[in-house]
This record gives structure tokens, C-alpha cells and sequence, in this order.
């Protein structure tokens, strides 16, 4: 009899956050993730409980990557790093339609006690990065620090209504101008590199070359070599 398939806890997270993402935290369902994962509802369950720790243990763990993420970007203040924070966050973007859901269901995740904590510690987190990278200007540091984040909203905001395919070309070019805008030395041909497209996909390896066919579309076999008298016996 064939062993039923199981999954990690990890793999059901990372089935949850797909369903989060497709659909947002208020159209969330384990019936959904059991499917995408391959599991019962009921075996999902079992392991977390209920819809909202399931939904709340995978923004939890999203929640983690971002912050790991944002702390393995470089840490030096300065405009070039302030760059390569927008080209994460544009990057982070995942596409017009998810994040409209994320802003849509902003008020509903803010009025639910567990997913304020995980919005208040993503905010942080940003933050703090922010404020890691952020140069010294013409105004106090946290003011600073704001108004870069204010940027950042509100870029991704007027991008979801552009007719850009990059999010992160979109910010990274936005995020140029307030830099300018702020006195904040740059490298231009940081923002060239940061802004050009992702390079292409490898090309698939050529294919093989077919035996040749005959004109009723068979395939014909390739002719063998005739042995020569004696070849049999070397």
C-alpha cells in the first residue's frame, strides 16, 4: 500500500502564504491551502488549530523573512543605499493585484489584535532599515526617516495606477527624485543598474536532432553500416 503524503510545517506555511497572497488575509481558507499542498483539511487542523492561527503563523513567518531580509541589505547611511532599499521594496511588490488586496485589507488586519502586532513589526522593521541607511539632512533624523517611508507608500501606491510592469524599476526612479529633492548624493549608474530589467531566462538547451523522416511522415530507421567480411571477429 502506497505511504500517504505528508507535509512539513513549512511547506503548509509556504502553501498558506501562497493562498494569502492570491487572495488576502480576509478570503483565506485552509480548505485552499489543503489543496494547494496536497493535505486534508482536517490533517491541517490538527497541526494549527484553526483558519486564524494557520493565517497568522504564515504572516508571522513572512513577517520574519522581511525583516531578515531588509538586515542583509548593506547598512552604510548614504543615498546608494537608500536606493537599494526602494529596489527591495519594489522588488517585494509582488504584483498590482496583491497589493491592492494588501492595502484594500489593511483596515481589516489593523482592527484584528494578532495581525496588528505582525503590521506594527513589519513597520518596524522598515524602520529601522530605513533609518540604518538614512544620511544626515536639513531636517532631524526620525523626520527623515518618516518621510522616506511616506515615499515609499505612496510610490508603490501611484505605481498601482501606471501602466508599468516594474515595481521596482517604478521605485527605484521615484526614489532617485526624492533624493535629489532631499540633497542626498547618489551614484546615477547605481540607478541605471538598479532599474534595468531582470535578466532574461536561460534559453533552453537546443533540441536534439530528430531521425529523419520519410515522406508518409514515419520515422525512418537509420541505416545500419554493412559489415565487412571478417569485421564480425575483431
Amino acid at each position: 500500500m502506497a505511504r500517504p503524503f505528508t507535509a512539513s510545517d513549512d511547506e503548509i506555511l509556504l502553501a498558506a502564504r501562497n493562498v494569502i497572497s492570491r487572495r488576502g488575509p480576509e478570503a483565506f481558507s485552509i480548505a485552499e491551502v489543503a489543496s494547494e499542498v496536497g493535505l486534508s483539511r482536517a490533517a491541517i487542523i490538527l497541526r494549527f488549530k484553526s483558519t486564524q492561527a494557520l493565517k497568522v503563523a504564515s504572516l508571522n513567518k513572512m513577517v520574519e523573512q522581511f525583516a531578515a531580509a531588509l538586515e542583509s541589505l548593506p547598512q552604510t547611511p548614504g543615498g546608494d543605499n537608500l536606493l537599494r532599499l526602494a529596489a527591495f521594496i519594489g522588488g517585494h511588490v509582488r504584483s498590482r493585484e496583491s497589493s491592492a488586496r494588501f492595502f484594500a485589507s489593511y483596515s481589516a488586519n489593523i482592527r484584528d489584535r494578532e495581525l496588528l502586532k505582525l503590521e506594527v513589526r513589519r513597520g518596524e522593521a522598515l524602520h529601522t532599515a530605513i533609518s540604518n541607511v538614512m544620511p544626515p539632512v536639513a531636517i532631524d533624523h526620525n523626520s527623515a526617516v518618516a518621510a522616506f517611508s511616506a515615499h515609499l507608500t505612496g510610490s508603490i501606491v501611484a505605481w498601482l495606477g501606471r501602466d508599468d510592469p516594474d515595481s521596482r524599476r517604478y521605485l527605484v526612479v521615484r526614489t532617485k527624485e526624492w533624493l535629489k529633492l532631499a540633497g542626498i548624493r547618489f551614484n546615477e549608474k547605481l540607478v541605471e543598474e538598479l532599474s534595468a530589467p531582470p535578466p532574461a531566462a536561460a534559453t533552453s538547451a537546443p533540441a536534439r536532432s530528430r531521425p529523419p523522416r520519410s515522406k508518409t511522415g514515419r520515422t525512418r530507421k537509420r541505416a545500419r553500416p554493412r559489415l565487412k567480411s571478417g569485421d564480425a571477429d575483431r
